[in-house]
Parts: C-alpha cells; structure tokens; sequence
C-alpha cells in the first residue's frame, strides 16, 4: 500500500518554482556550451592573418572591405576609341604651298582646297607659324629640299647597260634625307656595284622603288615604311659624276623592268 506525503498548498507552490529554476538554469547552461562550440569552431581573424589582404588584392588596393550585399555598381562605360587626328603641317619662312603639297604627297589644288579658310584667297600668300592640314596623307616626294634633275629617265647613252637612263637623278647634297615615297616593305639592302649604298623597296601596289647612292642607309630588310619614312640620307657612292639621290621604278627586282618614275609618283600626285 503506497502512501502519499502531504505537503500544504504554499509548499506545493515553493517546490514547483524550484523545479522550474532549475529547469531554466539547465537549458541557459547547454545553450551557452552550444556557443562556445561554434564560437571555437570557426577561425579567428589573428588565425587567418591573410584574410583581409585576399579581400584586398581581389578587390582592388583601394577596397577598405567586403561591398554591403545590397550594393550593385554598373562596369564603367568605356570611351570610344579617339579618331587618329589627320596629317598637319607647320608653315616656315620661305615656304611655298607647292613644296608643301610635294612634302605632304597630296594634289597642289586639293590642298589649297582643304586649306582655304586658314590660307585665304591668294595660295600664294603662306605665313609662318599657319597649320595646315593635308587631305590624304600616304605619298611624297622622296626628297623634301630643293634640286634639279641633273639626268632624266630613258636618256640614251652606252653608260648604262640598259641602253637608257633607268631612274631620274635628284641633284640634292650629300646627307640630304631621304624618304619613301609611299607604303611598302623594305626588300633589299646592299653598298654593292654602281648602285653603291642602295634600298630597294616593295610598294603596296606591288611596283619596286629603288634609291641608290646614298651615304647612309637607316632601314633594313623586312622593315615596314609609309609615305615620309626616312630611309636614309643621299650621297655620292658607286658610279658617280657627283652627289645625287637616283631613284628608280621597276615592275619585278630585276635591272631592265624600269618604268617612268615621273608618270608613276603623278598617279598619287606628286610632281618631280
């Protein structure tokens, strides 16, 4: 026969609330154990000392942390490419719009076009320190001083195997610059034969410009040039009556495939 204890109402309540307490007291204590754990479980910032400089290097040197999730940055518009700006040419004292046009590879009449409102209505009449811009830029003369043509092409004469003058002579001075006439590739050099110091270039047209008796050659083969490359400078080498720039138009590589130099340079207008 069980026999029950008694305890008055007051102490029924008393035992209840301790009970309770200690209940209260046993779930406090696991859920802090439970942080602790996880507290201990993840890596702490001195553990991971490299952490905040992968942020950074991914970021970029001037990120001072992690973007708030929210924050959404559009990429920056690029810039569209700048337009290459055309040729353009500073008057000097004692220039002449003719000399000019024969520099910049470009027709007399066209430059005087384009230029107008800078020159004015007499193309005669350039002053020092005008720009001026050239409407197609790719061809010039090979020389850019003063000269005269001392020997002229296909002059007859048993001085030239050919039976013919094969180029035209530019009477210019010794260390005179010297420019490709136009876009190409150099094919050859050499300081050999009558020629003496020579660059033999293979235009983009497929025509082959030969310069011979220069004093100094700055290009070699394989060397892409445009219209106003500097090549070299004109001298006195090989077989030569005195300092001249030969230069010469042929269809292949070879001696005898000359052709006009004259009407070949007033197809892109240039007048020598």
């Amino acid at each position: 026969m069980s026999t029950k204890r008694y305890l008055p109402p007051r102490k029924r309540r008393t035992a209840v609330a301790v009970v309770l307490a200690a209940l209260l007291a046993a779930l406090a204590g696991a859920s802090t154990a439970g942080a602790a754990s996880a507290v201990s479980a993840a890596p702490s910032v001195s553990a991971a000392p490299d952490a905040s400089a992968a942020f950074a290097t991914a970021a970029g040197p001037s990120a001072a942390g992690p973007p708030a999730a929210h924050a959404r940055h559009a990429p920056a518009a690029r810039a569209a490419p700048a337009e290459p700006a055309p040729p353009s040419y500073r008057v000097r004292e004692g220039d002449t719009l003719t000399a000019i046009a024969r520099r910049l590879g470009v027709p007399l009449d066209r430059l005087y076009e384009v230029n107008r409102s800078v020159i004015g209505p007499d193309p005669d009449l350039l002053r020092p320190g005008q720009i001026l811009r050239a409407p197609a830029p790719g061809w010039t003369a090979p020389v850019d001083v003063e000269y005269r043509i001392s020997a002229p092409y296909g002059l007859p004469g048993d001085a030239w195997i050919a039976g013919h003058h094969t180029g035209v002579d530019l009477a210019v001075p010794t260390g005179t610059p010297v420019y490709s006439v136009g876009p190409g590739e150099v094919h050859s050099t050499s300081a050999e034969g009558a020629y003496g110091n020579h660059i033999l270039i293979r235009m983009a047209d497929d025509h082959y410009v030969l310069y011979a008796h220069l004093d100094r050659m700055s290009v070699a083969p394989g060397d892409r040039v445009e219209g106003g490359t500097r090549i070299g400078d004109s001298g006195n080498t090989g077989n030569t009556t005195g300092p001249h720039l030969h230069f010469e138009v042929r269809t292949g590589t070879d001696y005898g495939t000359d052709i006009d130099p004259v009407a070949y340079l007033a197809k892109y207008g240039i007048d020598i």
